[in-house]
């Protein structure tokens, strides 16, 4: 008997079962509102309004919904007690190396202390055990408690990353650093821009952030320049420092989407050159043309002292620091 299955026949109003969209999404939105309140931005609090909105939609506009995916996806479990969602667990794809995420692992407060999200985390990890080759998962670094129960299960620390963000009413430093020689990056470049990366960022150690791995095809301009940009709704612009040989001492990229509010980017420096490239390519990047008044976001390794050094100068705030984990299927 599966482990839902058997949770589910201890008593009738406490159970472990999978999660039916169409009835558990409201109280799903609900679980996460109250559990995550002190984490979510206003997209977060966006998307909990949109699936209240569409849980209160009649069959059809909910078939529509779901085909246009408004609805998101979310496989996984709840915890019912009393006829109530009181856990969930979503599991996703990873999409690369068939892996698998376990994200919104809920607990209503007053229900904690029992077991159910030991028994939640159990129920995801049989479901990719059985069609998945790791999970992954990301926890707040100052969760101690949680981070104990995650590595009892297998779980193993990667890397801490920081979220950065610069508000978009600071003005590009008055006085730049002296800047490096630079230049965009070639097609024919592309090659070294990911041999840094796998330097600096190796999958191994979370690669470029959380379910970023360090893949080849990141770190190619694109063919069609705006064209393809206007496409796709993205602006990449890539930048590289470069070092001795066919070496690259610093790569930066900035991308632009249309409709978001800020403006990410990913700074590689070559340990070699540590301290010494990292403001004055943030410089670059806040003064480049269109990026004015312009928020700044970055995900970045919590262990780089230099280039959370360059963030503070140049007026970044760190927002939260998590750990990714990873756990292979045995």
């Amino acid at each position: 008997m599966s482990a839902a299955g058997l949770l589910a026949s201890k008593r009738d109003f406490s159970c472990l079962r999978p999660v039916y969209l169409r009835h558990d999404l409201r109280a799903i939105a609900d679980l996460m509102e109250v559990c995550f309140a002190s984490t979510l931005d206003p997209a977060g609090r966006a998307a909990i309004q949109e699936m209240r909105a569409i849980s209160r939609s009649g069959p059809l506009l909910w078939v529509i919904a779901r085909l246009g995916k408004v609805v998101p996806l979310m496989p996984g479990f709840v915890w019912i007690e009393g006829g109530r969602v009181v856990g969930n667990v979503t599991i996703t794809p990873a999409h690369y190396g068939d892996g698998w995420v376990i994200a919104n692992v809920a607990v209503y407060p007053e229900y904690r202390g029992q077991g159910i999200a030991h028994h939640l985390i159990h129920a995801a990890l049989d479901q990719i055990a059985r069609q998945g080759a790791f999970a992954t998962l990301q926890v707040d670094a100052d969760n101690a408690p949680a981070r104990h129960v995650y590595e009892g299960l297998g779980f193993q620390t990667q890397r801490l990353f920081t979220r950065w963000r610069r508000a978009g009413y600071h003005r590009p430093p008055a006085s730049p650093p002296e800047l490096p020689p630079l230049h965009r990056l070639a097609r024919r470049e592309a090659g070294q821009s990911y041999a840094l990366a796998r330097r600096v960022r190796p999958d191994a150690r979370g690669g470029m952030g959380w379910l970023r791995p360090t893949r080849p095809g990141d770190f190619r301009p694109p063919r069609l320049g705006t064209l393809q940009a206007l496409i796709s709704g993205q602006q990449s612009d890539f930048w590289i420092v470069p070092g001795q040989g066919d070496q690259i001492d610093a790569a930066l990229r900035v991308e632009s989407r249309i409709g978001s509010l800020s403006t990410a980017f990913d700074l590689l420096v070559s340990p070699e050159r540590a301290g010494e490239l990292e403001a004055p390519l943030i410089s670059f990047a806040l003064g480049l043309p269109g990026m004015h008044h312009h928020p700044f976001v970055t995900d970045h390794p919590a262990d780089d002292e230099a280039g959370n050094a360059a963030l503070r100068e140049h007026h970044f705030i760190p927002e939260r620091t998590l750990v990714h984990m990873v756990r292979p299927v045995p």
